[in-house]
């Protein structure tokens, strides 16, 4: 009986170890970096992501984006039989992470973009769901030659929508100091 509790311990170090560690990247300099990733639930689905009037790509299952920008203020939003928006404030030469929720629909899931805050009582649920992310993950990286695309009548509708509903508790605020470093694993 010892040897096999020292067989199983020795096996659980090991996989522990040999376990792949994934680093936040590090944005260009002056530029700010956003994660936005996405989990399991709903995995025939792909949602579509803006950042305002730029379509950014379609995201499926166990999927994430890595989009590099300009510091500032963005609006990012998903579609799916809904429409979820986050007002953005980011600052220059740091790391952001948007987390895909999927909620039950009428007809299809709807979509919810969710800021990771380091500061929230939740953070350490949202963390999880970030490092286990991009540690299983291949990203897609965001380049203008991935999105080649004609969204302008989604992007009209969408910004529409928006106008209609900005100033509701339903625009979430990703602000400058939600940024999530190395040191923050939960």
């Amino acid at each position: 009986m010892k040897k096999l509790v020292f067989l199983f311990t020795i096996l659980g170090i090991g996989i522990v170890f040999s376990q792949k560690k994934q680093e936040i990247k590090s944005p260009a300099e002056g530029k700010s970096l956003v994660y936005i990733i996405r989990e399991k639930e709903a995995f025939l689905l792909n949602f579509r992501l803006y950042d305002k009037d730029k379509y950014l790509g379609a995201i499926g299952c166990n999927q994430y984006i890595v989009y590099e920008c300009d510091p500032g203020e963005h609006l990012f939003w998903a579609v799916s039989e809904n429409r979820s928006f986050v007002k953005a404030d980011l600052k220059a030469d740091k790391a952001y992470v948007l987390i895909i929720e999927v909620k039950a629909g009428v007809f299809i899931a709807h979509v919810k973009l969710v800021p990771l805050d380091p500061r929230s009582n939740n953070s350490k649920k949202y963390k999880r769901k970030f490092y286990r992310a991009i540690k299983n993950d291949i990203p897609i990286v965001y380049t203008k030659e991935n999105v080649d695309v004609d969204k302008s009548v989604n992007i009209k509708q969408g910004l529409k929508r928006y106008e209609e509903i900005k100033d509701t508790k339903s625009v979430k605020q990703l602000s400058q100091d939600m940024y999530i470093e190395n040191a923050d694993k939960p």
